[in-house]
């Protein structure tokens, strides 16, 4: 039973744009929780703000929901509590998963997090939960990447959302306080390339000497992957040792040349 939040929150508001950030600090990332002796676990999540806004008093309301399944096909396996932010305290909640929600697998947590103009979607890393007695079937596959987050910000009757086009402006040539990074893809199967260059011969760099009161950046946001890599574990029986498969050597084989005491050679 883990809750592993992982939760960075963007928010953008017309006319006047906003920043949050919600760092997960506990409990680890791709867990395995055993169930087999007890019918629930409490799993301890703790995170911290930072000094952007939206700040801490901007966030009314957190929904935790155990989910299974895809990134393109995503399963609400249970509710596990909706709580006022004021009913957190010291930025940490005990989650409480039983063992009857599902079967052994892999799940993850959505974060809905509320606050009084909008609200964010965002998911948690997956992890494993075992000696699970329920029926409701959970996916087996370890996928490596959490689910794309979503953010809906209003102001009055009109929605504030990223537009998909701020990612291919090159980023050297974004001036904003929150700069977007391109998707992330995957390396191709051979290196075809027989030569190299820098993609960018040089960069700035600004040495302070005195605290600054402001930042030129707060944040980069990166877009969801529009396509899925799958995982699974590796069923292959374990090989050997290779002392019992005739692949270990004793390494004094090798050795073409006596070792010799130069010390001893010395004082003669």
């Amino acid at each position: 039973m883990l809750i592993v939040l992982f939760l960075t929150l963007f928010c953008s508001v017309v006319f006047r744009t906003a920043y949050c950030d919600v760092a997960i600090v506990a409990p680890e990332p791709n867990s395995v929780y055993d169930l087999s002796g007890t019918s629930q676990a409490v799993v301890k999540v703790k995170w911290m703000h930072t000094d952007n806004t939206p700040q801490e008093k901007d966030f009314v309301r957190y929904t935790f929901t155990l989910c299974s399944g895809t990134n393109a096909m995503i399963e609400a396996m249970a509710t596990l509590q909706t709580l006022s932010a004021s009913d957190l305290t010291d930025n940490e909640f005990n989650a409480i998963i039983e063992n009857t929600v599902g079967t052994d697998g892999v799940y993850f947590i959505q974060v809905f997090a509320q606050t009084a103009i909008g609200y964010t979607i965002h998911y948690t890393n997956r992890f494993k939960l075992k000696g699970m007695i329920g029926t409701k079937a959970a996916n087996p596959s370890m996928i490596t990447i959490a689910p794309e987050a979503q953010t809906r910000i209003t102001t009055g009757d009109v929605g504030a959302t990223i537009d998909s086009k701020s990612f291919t402006v090159p980023y050297n040539l974004q001036t904003g306080v929150v700069k977007y990074a391109p998707m992330q893809l995957q390396p191709a199967t051979k290196v075809t390339a027989k030569t190299w260059k820098r993609k960018y011969a040089t960069s700035e760099v600004t040495y302070y000497y005195t605290l600054r009161n402001s930042v030129d950046q707060h944040t980069t946001v990166t877009p969801g992957w529009s396509y899925i890599i799958t995982a699974d574990s590796n069923y292959a029986t374990p090989a050997p040792m290779p002392a019992d498969n005739g692949g270990w050597y004793n390494p004094r084989k090798r050795l073409s040349l006596t070792a010799r005491k130069v010390n001893a050679l010395r004082h003669r």
